[in-house]
């Protein structure tokens, strides 16, 4: 007999870098994170690839138009938490047009670089943790957390 099958849950994350920065957010009004960093991210829809997802996410978050030939996956993340799983898909992006703004105020304190360095303080603890196999293992895109 085949087990019960599960949900799982993908998002999409961009490492916007920029002079050795990184673009952050500061979360608020959501369901856990709150006053911790983030990076531009956001669930994929249904009918929506990984780059389509992540090209809206970067207009609808932060006003920036990101061409596909310019995104790189470089992280692959399996995490668990209590209750879900998900595939996380990290991208760097180095190339963008338009001027970056907050356009989500009412889950976004705002929106800021900070050196792209581990850990980042106040950071989300499965982002620290793509942040430092991508920086320290560059060859080993998958990453674990939670498990």
């Amino acid at each position: 007999m085949e087990p019960d099958r599960f949900l799982l849950r993908c998002a999409v994350h961009l490492f916007l870098i920029k002079d050795g920065k990184i673009l952050v957010e500061k979360r608020k009004n959501r369901e856990y994170g709150n006053h911790q960093y983030d990076v531009i991210a956001s669930h994929i829809l249904g009918n929506e690839n990984v780059y389509d997802a992540m090209i809206r996410t970067a207009k609808q978050e932060v006003n920036i138009d990101i061409r596909k030939e310019d995104l790189k996956i470089v992280q692959v993340m399996h995490q668990k938490s209590e209750s879900y799983e998900y595939i996380n898909y990290f991208f760097v992006a180095n190339t963008y047009s338009g001027t970056l703004q907050n356009m989500d105020d009412a889950y976004c304190e705002g929106i800021e670089w900070l050196p792209f360095q581990y850990p980042i303080p106040h950071m989300m603890p499965y982002l620290n943790e793509a942040i430092h196999n991508y920086l320290e293992h560059p060859l080993d895109p998958f990453t674990f957390f939670g498990w």
